[in-house]
Formats: C-alpha cells, sequence, structure tokens
C-alpha cells in the first residue's frame, strides 16, 4: 500500500482536468498565482516550498529552465524572503547541485547534494539511487503532526522541530552541512508560514499538512512579513542549540520520554498475572 500522500485537491474542481503547462502559464488560471498542481510532464522536487511555488505561478509551472533570478524573485514574491535571504539560498541551490544556467526542480532530488535523508516529510533515497522520492509521504506527515504541539497546542514549534529532528538522526545520521540545511528548511518554513511572531507561536498544523501534501499555500494567503537572513538564522539556532542539548545529554527529549513510558506500560501490561476464567 502506497503511504504518497496525493498532490491533487477536489476532483471537483477544474484544475484536475488534465493539460499542459508552459513557462509560468497555466491555461486554467492563466497568468495568475491561483493554485493548480502538477500535471504529467511537469518536474518537480522532494522541496515542499520550491513545488508550491510552481503551483502556484511564481516558478514555472512546470518546473523547468529556472534561472538563479527567477527563483530568487519567485522566493521574494512568493514567500516574502529578503533578497539577501533568497539570493544566499538561490545561489547556494545552484552551486549545490553545479548547474549555473538553468535548473529543472527534478535536479533537486538528486540525493545528497541538496536533498538528504532523514527528512521530515521523504521517506529516504534508497541504496545506490540516484533520485530520492519526490512525492510527500503521508505517514510521515502524520507522524511530525502527532509529535508536535508539546508547546503550543495545534502548532509545530521551534521546540518540536528540535525534538523531531533529534530523533529522526538518531538512527540516520548527517553531516554538518545536510544537518544544517535539515534545521534551516524548517526554520523558515515556520517562519515564513507561521507569521510575524512565529519564533515564539509556531506554525499552525492544519497550513502545515496543506503545504505539505497538497504543496499549496491556504486560500487568500499572502505574506505578511519580510524574512530575513538575520531572523531565519536565530530561528534556525534555536533548533540547533536544542538538538545539541538533547544529545548531549542537557536535555531530556520529551518524545523519548514518551517512548520510554509507552514501551514500560507495556512491558507492565505483559507481566500482569493472569486471572483463571472461573468455571460456571
Amino acid at each position: 500500500m502506497s503511504h504518497h500522500c496525493q498532490g491533487s485537491i477536489s476532483s471537483s474542481d477544474t484544475v484536475t482536468a488534465h493539460h499542459e503547462h508552459s513557462g509560468r502559464f497555466c491555461p486554467v488560471v492563466g497568468d495568475t498565482h491561483a493554485y493548480c498542481p502538477h500535471h504529467k510532464g511537469d518536474a518537480r522536487s522532494p522541496c515542499p516550498a520550491l513545488n508550491t511555488l510552481a503551483n502556484h505561478g511564481y516558478l514555472p509551472r512546470d518546473g523547468k529552465n529556472i534561472t538563479i533570478f527567477g527563483l530568487i524573485r519567485a522566493l521574494r514574491e512568493g514567500y516574502g524572503l529578503s533578497t539577501a535571504l533568497a539570493a544566499i539560498l538561490s545561489i547556494g541551490a545552484v552551486l549545490m547541485l553545479g548547474q549555473f544556467r538553468q535548473i529543472s526542480l527534478a535536479d533537486l532530488a538528486r540525493h545528497n547534494l541538496i536533498e538528504h535523508n532523514a527528512s521530515l516529510f521523504h521517506r529516504n533515497a534508497r541504496d545506490g539511487e540516484e533520485y530520492a522520492p519526490r512525492c510527500p509521504d503521508c505517514s510521515l506527515l502524520k507522524a511530525v503532526v502527532r509529535q508536535g504541539g508539546h508547546y503550543k497546542p495545534g502548532r509545530i514549534t521551534l521546540e518540536d522541530v528540535a525534538n523531531i529532528r533529534a530523533k529522526r538522526e538518531m538512527n540516520d545520521i548527517l553531516d554538518f552541512t545536510h544537518a544544517e540545511i535539515a534545521r534551516g528548511e524548517m526554520a523558515i518554513a515556520i517562519g515564513v508560514l507561521g507569521g510575524p511572531n512565529a519564533d515564539k507561536e509556531g506554525l499552525d498544523f492544519e497550513v502545515l499538512k496543506t503545504w505539505v501534501k497538497y504543496e499549496r499555500l491556504p486560500d487568500g494567503w499572502k505574506p505578511d512579513h519580510t524574512q530575513g537572513l538575520y531572523h531565519a538564522y536565530k530561528m534556525a539556532t534555536v533548533i540547533r542549540n536544542r538538538m545539541n542539548d538533547i544529545k548531549n545529554g542537557k536535555l531530556v527529549n520529551v518524545l523519548e520520554e514518551e517512548d520510554a513510558t509507552a514501551a514500560a506500560f507495556v512491558m507492565s501490561a505483559a507481566h500482569e498475572p493472569q486471572v483463571a476464567p472461573s468455571s460456571e
């Protein structure tokens, strides 16, 4: 049985009817930034942030022939990133991919370049595979929702991300670069979608699920602040410091406490004396 989330919306919506995309133009929604899911022939990546920009026409809707300046513009217009942050992310991406003219979203699935193991929403690449899975995995998304919300009910916070990432990286150890990428991508996602106070308030789970599962912005959503480089760095640092404290034993991961409690309950139940049935 497949655990992959379906990147589409209700079949009653006209955008689900198959059609072809060419650049940023969609024959159904035109030149607007209305949502249209990807169709056959469109390129997509393991990154919900960039796939969402393509589904809303900030990037080419077919996911192809993306220039560095087009990527910078899309990050600024679609998510409200500062020019400095958008430029660093875009330049870093093309440098890591080694493609300096144009890229396709599918290029970002090349394993262990930008893409990495221990993703919160995607399965690891199989051994020997050059490309990682591009579709989000519903079971992983459900796990994130189940494991989050410890500090703000119904919301995922930076502290939740640190707990979840620390648990994920117990089995999938990342090198320094990919560990920084993993922390940074969630810090920016929460910072952008969660609003100007997201560093303290986190991100609503319903917004997160819409963004990851459907690679779609919530209806009527627009950036309400500029997400700058320093702010993104500070948020990633919160995640990094908490993860380091957990790994160094200075802080107990609440998720590990829950696992230990559940295991103890199972063990105690297994050792309870069995009462023989009455013979009436």
